[in-house]
Formats: structure tokens, C-alpha cells, sequence
């Protein structure tokens, strides 16, 4: 019956995981995703690809319109939530029209932070959060020179990668001392940095950005440091992270710190609503990474869908590709407790770096910069430890 409808909000990683999830508990029950991008859903991640070739966009893709079909999957692609009535259990979309459903899965994501900075309105300055930002940016690029990445996390490099293959003149402006700062040691940061400079990516730590500034044509033309440093530009894209969707429960009685509250059953306060992925904070914890989000929408909408499955998510590691080397760290990085002993291996001709941290005879920690192959194993013998 229609009032039996599991209605999931967002098409994403978190979105898709749970319909798939939904559909394997229960074989019959409707599934309905409503998602506010007119693409199926894709491999976020994978964006910067996009930048460098638009033509890439096809293979992001996370599966086909087939795949819907055959699991009796309903997608609705370019629909806006204008917002939930939870007491009626209905779902208003920005059409007028009302979707009633029997359980609701809140997979809605993040969108791009962009700082209060002036200029930052000024054509030429993007963020990349979406396909389409991503499309938008690579047209740009097409007439540009020189580019600027403010942020320099893992988005924020991949953008600079792109902007670099693309041949601009790439700066990124980290408002820290060094890049990767939570993900690298010192010492491993300066060896990453060697790399992105090698690459010909310019980095400027310890640079906040005070203004974007325009040229005669209301273009962006140069940046303006809070140390007074400016850097000629004519594209910048924002990357100083994100910030939850959770405007369609306005006005609703759930829990919200920053994100969704849920149980390790990703249930909301609210019966029959879940929630899953960037948007939801399970029980004090949120990493912000797409295993992550899988991992809750496959558990929320196994419940849903009259499952009992508990999601458990140990602390994952920090594992990427980017700027043509491999990084992998978790645990304790760097520490000043003298009973934590460091073992360190250096290969700066092979940009090669092994750190393991131990607390008598327990890895507590570990960075591996380059050469990710003992990755598996220091990941089962990794003990967690406060300290």
C-alpha cells in the first residue's frame, strides 16, 4: 500500500545505500527516492575528474536507470523537499504536491560552506560540492590563468589538481602552518607538500583570506591575505567544508546538533524517520566520509524496512589518492607523551614514509605517506588509545 512507502530524501551515497538495503530486506515494500539533482546518483568524490574532463561525467555514475528498474526502485531526480510534516507523514514538495510515506529516511546531505568573506559573490569564485559546480567550474576554466584554492584539505587539493592538469598557474591558501594537518605529522606534511610542489601547485600556509577583489568588469582578479599578501587570480574556488542539510525538518521536534540525532539504529526522536550519512551525527560521532555514509544508509534502511540492524563504525582511517601519492594515517599521529615511542622510516628519494606509534607493545597510531602496502595490516593491529 502507498501509506507504506519508504520515502528516502537525497540520492547520494547515504540515499542510495539505504534504498538498496530496503529493497533487499523487503522485496515488495515501495521504495521512493527523491533526489534534488538531475543526475543519477554519483560518485561525489570523483568530481575533480570532471573538472579536468566534462566527458568523465558519465562514468561516475553509481548505477544506471536500469538498476532502479529492476529492484522496483522509484527515482525522482530534479525534485526539491519544500519540507516534512512528521505528525501527517507526508513529505511537501516544492511543486505543492504531498507524498505520503510509512517510513522516511533523511538522507540529505551537505552543501559547501562558503565564509562571509567579501567578494565572495564576485563571478569567477565557486564552490564544488555538485555535479553541476563541477561542470561550471570546468567551463570557466576554459578562459582562465591563474586559479586559487582557499582550503587546503583533501577537496580543496583535488581542486587544485584539476585546476593544475588543466594548465593554471594553481595556489592553495591554508589557514594553518601545513597541510593535512590533522592527517600528517610534520615531518610527513613537509614531504606531501615537496610533492604538491613538484607537481607545480603553489601553497601558502599560514594565509586567511581577508578579501576577494574584483576587476573593472566585476570579475575576480586577485585575493588580499589578512597579513597583506595578495595573489593575482582569475578563478577561486572555496573549499573550507560543509554544513548539513536540515531545512526540510524546520519546525520539526527532532534533535539537531549541526546535523540529525540518531541511534546507533539511525533512528531519529521522531517514529518512523530516519536519518543516514553527512546529515546525521550517530550518537556524538560524525567522520563525513562516504564508507561512512554507506555504511549508515545500508543500516537505516535495513530498519526501515522492518530489519533490526545496529551500525557499529569503529574510527575509520584517513585513506585518499591525492596529488599523485597515497596517504594512510589513523590513531595518534604525532604526540608529546613521552611513553609513546615513534618508529620511523624515511625514503625522501621515493617519497616514502612509514610512522607507527606504540604504547609499549600496542600500535596506537600510525602514518604511512607514499607506500600505503602495510595499510591492512596496521588497520587490524591499530588499539585505540586516549591519552
Amino acid at each position: 500500500m502507498l501509506e507504506q512507502t519508504i520515502l528516502i530524501i537525497g540520492g547520494s551515497a547515504a540515499g542510495l545505500a539505504a534504498a538498496e538495503a530496503a529493497r533487499k530486506q523487503d522485496a515488495d515494500v515501495p521504495i521512493t527516492i527523491l533526489s534534488e539533482e538531475p543526475y543519477l546518483p554519483y560518485h561525489r568524490p570523483r568530481l575533480s575528474q570532471v573538472i579536468i574532463d566534462p566527458d568523465s561525467k558519465k562514468n561516475i555514475t553509481l548505477r544506471k536507470e536500469e538498476w532502479f528498474k529492476e529492484r522496483n526502485i522509484d527515482i525522482n531526480l530534479g525534485v526539491s523537499v519544500r519540507r516534512v510534516d512528521s505528525k501527517a507523514q507526508t513529505v511537501e514538495l516544492e511543486d505543492g504536491s504531498v507524498l505520503p510515506y510509512g517510513k522516511l529516511i533523511l538522507a540529505t546531505g551537505s552543501r559547501s560552506f562558503m565564509p562571509p568573506m567579501k567578494g565572495n559573490d564576485l563571478k569567477g569564485v565557486f564552490t564544488i560540492w555538485t555535479l553541476d559546480d563541477a561542470l561550471e567550474v570546468s567551463d570557466w576554466l576554459e578562459n582562465a590563468k591563474k586559479g586559487v584554492v582557499i582550503g587546503g584539505g583533501l577537496l580543496g587539493l583535488e581542486a587544485a589538481y584539476a585546476m593544475n592538469k588543466r594548465g593554471l598557474e594553481t595556489t592553495v591558501l591554508e589557514r594553518s602552518d601545513r597541510l593535512l594537518k590533522r592527517q600528517l605529522d610534520e615531518k610527513s606534511s613537509a614531504m606531501f607538500l615537496s610533492q604538491t610542489e613538484r607537481l607545480g601547485v603553489r601553497v601558502l600556509t599560514d594565509a586567511s583570506t581577508e578579501e576577494i577583489i574584483a576587476d573593472e568588469n566585476g570579475k575576480v582578479a586577485r585575493i588580499r591575505l589578512e597579513d597583506g599578501r595578495e595573489v593575482e587570480c582569475d578563478v577561486v574556488v572555496v573549499s573550507t567544508g560543509v554544513r548539513a542539510r536540515v531545512e526540510v525538518m524546520e519546525n520539526e521536534p527532532i534533535s539537531i546538533d549541526r546535523r540529525f540525532v540518531v541511534n546507533n539504529r539511525l533512528e531519529t526522536d521522531i517514529p518512523n524517520v530516519y536519518a543516514a550519512g553527512d546529515c546525521a551525527v550517530m550518537e556524538g560521532v560524525w567522520f563525513g566520509l562516504w564508507p561512512v555514509s554507506v555504511k549508515e544508509g545500508k543500516a537505516a534502511g535495513t530498519n526501515a524496512a522492518g530489519g533490526d540492524e545496529i551500525c557499529v563504525i569503529p574510527t575509520p582511517p584517513y585513506l585518499v589518492n591525492t596529488m599523485e601519492t597515497r596517504v594512510a594515517s589513523a590513531g595518534i599521529i604525532e604526540s608529546e607523551d613521552e611513553s609513546i615511542i615513534s618508529q620511523i622510516q624515511v625514503d625522501d628519494a621515493q617519497l616514502n614514509y612509514d610512522r607507527r606509534n606504540f604504547k609499549g607493545d600496542a600500535l596506537v597510531g600510525y602514518v604511512l605517506l607514499g607506500d600505503t602496502t602495510p595499510f591492512s595490516m596496521l588497520a587490524r593491529e591499530l588499539q585505540y588509545y586516549e591519552g
